[in-house]
């Protein structure tokens, strides 16, 4: 094999030339002194710079691919989401794709409008503005924070209950302009499934159509008084 690659070299000797790249994978050794070593060392610190950027630029070409397909995935939920008008249907379809996407236990959707709540019946739980309970995340709610990780016991009671126990990382999204609207709670048994810092892009963006289709379903009343 190697008498192959030798003949093509001799036969075509501009190939490297053409192919200039493969001189960084080629192991060249020289015969003069102090100065090749000198060369090669430069050549294998060039070689490793060269590596270490072909897996940054894999990096970032993975997370591209993946926020495209976060993207379509969006998309394509969104439409799913809009095509539904009744409460009760809605919510159970996004908390069913959200256990899907997230690979989540437990989703929760509190609203803070007791009509619309009702509309949704078991789906959703209906807080109020001024309880408690809502005022445990009234900070993050009037920032539109996001957060993400691990909650203290108390929160984790209000979020899923009886189930709180086993929730070992969870995501809290406002719903609706300051969490006007509600909240939503991702909760799931493994520790490393929600993390501070960890991109929130997409149920940022899915918790505005939430708001939207809250505001298409509001009774009539509601709708000529805001």
């Amino acid at each position: 094999m190697k008498d192959v690659v030798a003949v093509f070299l001799r036969t075509n000797p501009d190939f490297l030339k053409e192919f200039p790249d493969l001189l960084e994978t080629l192991n060249l050794s020289h015969s003069t002194g102090a100065a090749s070593s000198l060369i090669e060392r430069q050549v294998k610190q060039l070689r490793s710079h060269n590596q270490e950027l072909n897996r940054q630029l894999n990096r970032l070409m993975h997370v591209a691919a993946e926020n495209e397909q976060l993207m379509s995935r969006l998309h394509q939920f969104t439409l799913e989401l809009l095509s539904i008008s009744e409460p009760a249907a809605f919510f159970s379809h996004l908390k069913e794709r959200l256990k899907e996407d997230f690979n989540a236990d437990i989703v929760k959707v509190f609203l803070f409008d007791g009509d619309i709540a009702a509309m949704a019946g078991s789906q959703v739980s209906w807080l109020a503005r001024d309880d408690d309970k809502t005022r445990m995340f009234q900070p993050q709610l009037s920032q539109n924070l996001t957060v993400c990780g691990r909650m203290n016991e108390n929160k984790l009671a209000v979020l899923f209950d009886a189930k709180a126990q086993w929730v070992k990382s969870s995501a809290v999204i406002p719903i609706g302009a300051g969490g006007n609207d509600g909240m939503l709670a991702i909760g799931s048994s493994d520790a490393t499934r929600f993390y501070p810092g960890m991109g929130t892009l997409f149920v940022d963006l899915l918790a505005d159509v939430i708001a939207s289709s809250l505001a298409q379903v509001q009774p009539e009343e509601q709708r000529r008084t805001a």
